[in-house]
């Protein structure tokens, strides 16, 4: 999962920095007071277009009203722990949804877990609807494990920052088939202090190394989903 990718990358970085005493990680709070760090901003990019097998769809129940569904929204957010709407109270039809995704990462003795809120458009045209998908500021919240770990893993947010975008069309293939195709594209951003990343250091291999690893978890994962997105329409289609 791409946030459990992000969450682990910013936070392996941050424990492996963490200052120690007597070989035990110092909490934020007990740090020696400087003056203000420079910091490098170093982005992982990765961008991926997939598609599902070709299908027909339905007069009775077109593809524009399968859009709109809860249920297909929650088959695009399926590989998150859990995912819920926040804006119940909009009216019906509403083009606009406010969604929030949870995804959580253990480590010994405690579990981390980032809350992303997800903005949604709906365009449900009939014949050829689409989705729009984009994620706002994540946080971090911890359950366990010593009160130092949990005051690390809840900064993260301050080092890391995530742009996603996701949208969801449909085509028709040569033969007359239509096929749902979903472009994604991803950046991640982490702002490293200088004392941790110094200038002379070339920053390169760590960008291309960070975005080969978003890059497969993209071609990994978005097939798969658009399979179950595709197979969910025709289920519900015929009112099964």
């Amino acid at each position: 999962m791409l946030l459990t990718w992000l969450l682990h990358s910013s936070t392996a970085f941050t424990l492996a920095r963490a200052p120690v005493l007597n070989g035990h990680p110092l909490a934020p709070a007990t740090r020696a007071r400087h003056h203000a760090v420079v910091a490098r901003e170093i982005a992982f990019v990765a961008q991926s277009e997939a598609r599902c097998e070709p299908f027909a769809a339905t007069r009775a129940r077109p593809l524009g009203d399968w859009f709109a569904q809860e249920d297909a929204l929650r088959i695009l957010m399926s590989q998150a722990e859990s995912c819920r709407r926040l804006d119940e109270d909009a009216p019906p039809g509403s083009e606009t949804q406010r969604w929030e995704v949870v995804t959580p990462i253990e480590f010994p003795g405690m579990v981390a877990r980032s809350v992303t809120p997800m903005d949604i458009r709906v365009d449900a045209a009939a014949d050829r609807p689409t989705l729009s998908i984009s994620s706002g500021a994540s946080e971090t919240q911890c359950s366990g494990g010593p009160g130092w770990a949990q005051a690390l893993l809840s900064r993260i947010g301050e080092i890391a920052t995530t742009v996603s975008s996701n949208t969801v069309d449909v085509q028709e293939d040569e033969g007359g088939g239509l096929t749902v195709v979903s472009r994604v594209k991803l950046t991640v951003k982490l702002s490293i202090p200088t004392l941790l990343l110094p200038p002379f250091v070339p920053a390169g291999p760590f960008e291309r190394s960070g975005s080969e690893s978003l890059q497969k978890l993209l071609d990994r994962d978005m097939g798969t989903v658009l399979g179950r997105f595709r197979e969910g329409y025709l289920t519900w289609a015929t009112g099964d």
